[in-house]
Formats: structure tokens, C-alpha cells, sequence
């Protein structure tokens, strides 16, 4: 009894220090147990383990079987006396002590199993951070900082700066085990709705924040600008058009032209935009990267062609074609 007092003295000293110095620990007892349990609670708030963890099992009335210093593989495995290499990525150590005693009384080997396993040190306790973050200047650079438990994903981007305003609200996260490689969670922009879908982020995850769909609208117009698309990721033509404060009344609607891009390059494609404003054709859809361009009516000078466009669009160097009246 004094032996299994100390083991839970030094889980509950661990767990005190958790802030300064990590480790985290879980015991075993034979099957696993249920998940209203208090060691079961203890056990969820646990750190998955991976590959590179360094881990120590310590089996209880039998310190023959003690092991200390075991390095989980990257098959997810560690070595273990009698019962050799037993899978334990993925699993926090509360799961991995309780299927160490499982094996344990499998093969007769005990007859009543306690197994306390802690992890000694985590390989990569790193979280980093890609993409459009304030923290972040562009989807090649990453902002990286060190987690010692698992945090929710809205404190994570909070802590690479909160998203940019070109972010996707679409945000991947990637597993640092195997199990649950990647998962995506579309972030609303309603904020009390964020804090329904609010994953925790654990060490070792990337955290992978895109651009947002944006389309331009161009030319004669009251604000030439660069919009996102809606958070369905739906927006139309006529849409578009009002946002940029609509086409001036010197404004060409029969020659509007929609570049969009495929296969690299941006194709120009005509449309009556008059027609749709009549009721008598379709809005149109518009897809990310999308540029429309309002041109002046026939009477006035066009100063600016579709091969400009194109060659404006494919550079990026879209100021270059947004001008004032």
C-alpha cells in the first residue's frame, strides 16, 4: 500500500508543476476503465503520445518490470519486457498504462495489473503556425511556439497574432500522430458560434490558415477594389459589383469582361451585364481569383485593354489597373 501511496503522491506532485516542469502521467488497472472515473479524467487531459516521446512504466508490487528511458518508435511503439513492442501512439498514458496492464494479465503474466506510465520528455512540444496570421507575414513564413498541454485552436491563432484580414476562415490542423492526421474546421464569423467549434490544438500540430477566396472588381466602377468572397464562399457578379459601389452611369454594362483564371492563365470571357440587370440573363457565379472589369461607355477613352488585364492579373500587380475617376 505505501508503494501505490508514493505513485499517486509524485502523479499528483507532477501535476502541480505542470506549468514549470512537464510530465505527464497515467495509471493502469488491468481493463480500461470507465470513463466517469476520477484516474479517467486524469487520463483525457493527458498529452497523446508520438513518436520520439520518451516515456518511463512502472508496474506496481513488481519493480522487476520497471522500465525507464523508452523511446515511442516511429511505428508508435515501445519495448517492453516480457510482452515486447506494445502500440501506444496516439493514446494519452492513462490509455497506454491501462492497455500495458491489459497485455500484462492477457498473457498471464500478472494476475492483477497496476501500471503507472509518465512521459520523461516530449520530442516536439512545438506548435507552429502557417498562413494569414497577423504574426505571420505570408503562407512561406511560420510563427512556432512551445506548448506544454493541449490549448483550444481560437487560443492558438490568438497567440499567432488572430487572423489576417485575407485569412480563410477554413483553418487545417495536422496531427502530430498518425490516428487523426489532419482535420478541418471552418471557423463562422459569428464569434459565439466560434466557440462551438473549437478543437484543441496539441504540441507538435501545424496549424495551417489559407487565403481567403477574394475577387477583384476593376474599372469604371465607385470603388475599385479587392473583396473576399462570402463565408459560403458564394458570391455573384451583380454582388460584387454593389460592393464595389456599383457601375457610374458612363460605365460600358455591355462589354463588361470576367477574367478567370485556368490552367494559369487568365482568360477574358465578354458579358452583357445590362441584360442581367433587366432580368433577362442570369447572374453570374463568380469563383476565387476572379476579376471583373467595368469599362467606360463608348464614347469614352478606354485606356485600358484586356491584354494589360491579363498581364496585371497573372503578376499579381493588380494596383497597377485600379484607378480613380
Amino acid at each position: 500500500m505505501m508503494t501505490v501511496s508514493r505513485g499517486f503522491s509524485t502523479l499528483a506532485l507532477l501535476s502541480a508543476f505542470a506549468g514549470t516542469a512537464f510530465a505527464q502521467s497515467g495509471i493502469g488497472v488491468g481493463p480500461a476503465m470507465p470513463s466517469n472515473s476520477p484516474q479517467s479524467a486524469i487520463a483525457t487531459e493527458s498529452l497523446p503520445l508520438g513518436p520520439g516521446d520518451i516515456v518511463a512504466v512502472h508496474v506496481f508490487d513488481d519493480p522487476d518490470l520497471d522500465q525507464s528511458h523508452l523511446r515511442v518508435t516511429d511505428a508508435g511503439t515501445i519495448p517492453l519486457m516480457l510482452l515486447g513492442p506494445i502500440k501506444v501512439e496516439g493514446m494519452t498514458p492513462g490509455e497506454a498504462a491501462s492497455k500495458v496492464a491489459t497485455e500484462y494479465m492477457t498473457k498471464n503474466i500478472l494476475l492483477n495489473a497496476h501500471v503507472q506510465l509518465t512521459i520523461e520528455a516530449v520530442t516536439n512540444s512545438d506548435v507552429t503556425v502557417f498562413g494569414y496570421v497577423n504574426g505571420v507575414t505570408g503562407t512561406t513564413n511560420g510563427i512556432s511556439f512551445t506548448l506544454n498541454a493541449p490549448r483550444p485552436l481560437l487560443t492558438i491563432l490568438a497567440m499567432a497574432g488572430g487572423l489576417s484580414d485575407r485569412a480563410s476562415h477554413s483553418v487545417t490542423i495536422e496531427r502530430r500522430n498518425s490516428d487523426h492526421k489532419r482535420i478541418t474546421v471552418e471557423l463562422p464569423v459569428d464569434p459565439m458560434k466560434d466557440l462551438d467549434n473549437d478543437p484543441m490544438v496539441y504540441p507538435g500540430d501545424i496549424v495551417v490558415v489559407p487565403r481567403a477566396g477574394f475577387v477583384y472588381v476593376l474599372g469604371n466602377v465607385g470603388t475599385p477594389k479587392m473583396m473576399p468572397m462570402n463565408e459560403d464562399g458564394k458570391l455573384s457578379l451583380i454582388q460584387a459589383m454593389s460592393q464595389a459601389g456599383g457601375p457610374l452611369p458612363s460605365s460600358g454594362l455591355k462589354r463588361v469582361m470576367l477574367f478567370r483564371k485556368e490552367n494559369g492563365q487568365y482568360n477574358p470571357v465578354p458579358i452583357n451585364v445590362g441584360k442581367i440587370l433587366k432580368g433577362t440573363a442570369p447572374d453570374v457565379k463568380l469563383e476565387p481569383e476572379d476579376a471583373l472589369y467595368v469599362p467606360f461607355s463608348a464614347g469614352k477613352n478606354l485606356l485600358v485593354n484586356a491584354s494589360s488585364i491579363t498581364a496585371a492579373l497573372a503578376s499579381s500587380a493588380t494596383t497597377g489597373i485600379i484607378y480613380t475617376h
